[in-house]
């Protein structure tokens, strides 16, 4: 038996929370509208600012962000606030390209499947960089809509046989 990895057991608990009975799940409500305005921050994330990316996360002590750039998986509003306002540090002048895969939402929980294409700018710096993505995140609804409770990014994107 091969030990799962915390993001693994958290996409795998949403996927059986979130497509739990029968039928395909679709998008219901304002979710299709959060995604709309989750892009637009993202944007604005890449442009260097946090502010309206951080908004659209629960502030509560279970989220966790496990980022495109490595590290540890932080846990709790404090540690991902932090890491966001970090992450917008290191881009400027950024857009994105996002192939959503999967998107669906039953009840209070939802998730997405998504490939990002992004291409930004260090700060202080001339030259265009890029990156690419496979995502997971995972939402819940709470008191006042939709909010982000997990991203997990990573660039893993070349299959390869185990070593």
């Amino acid at each position: 038996m091969f030990p799962l990895s915390v993001g693994k057991l958290i996409f795998i608990a949403c996927i059986v929370a979130v497509c739990a009975g029968s039928g395909t799940a679709q998008a219901k409500g304002s979710f299709p509208g959060f995604l709309v305005r989750m892009d637009a921050a993202q944007r604005e994330l890449q442009q260097g600012k946090a502010e309206a990316y951080k908004a659209l996360w629960s502030h509560s002590d279970d989220v966790t962000l496990s980022g495109g750039f490595g590290g540890k998986i932080e846990k709790g509003w404090a540690n991902v606030a932090g890491r966001l306002d970090w992450v917008a540090k290191q881009f400027s002048n950024g857009n994105n390209r996002i192939d959503r895969l999967v998107s669906t939402a039953r009840g209070d929980l939802a998730y997405v499947v998504q490939s990002e294409h992004i291409e930004f700018e260090l700060p202080g710096m001339n030259s265009r960089s890029t990156k690419d993505y496979r995502i997971t995140m995972v939402f819940r609804k709470e008191s006042g809509g939709w909010k982000i409770i997990h991203r997990q990014a990573d660039s893993n994107l070349t299959k390869a046989s185990p070593q």
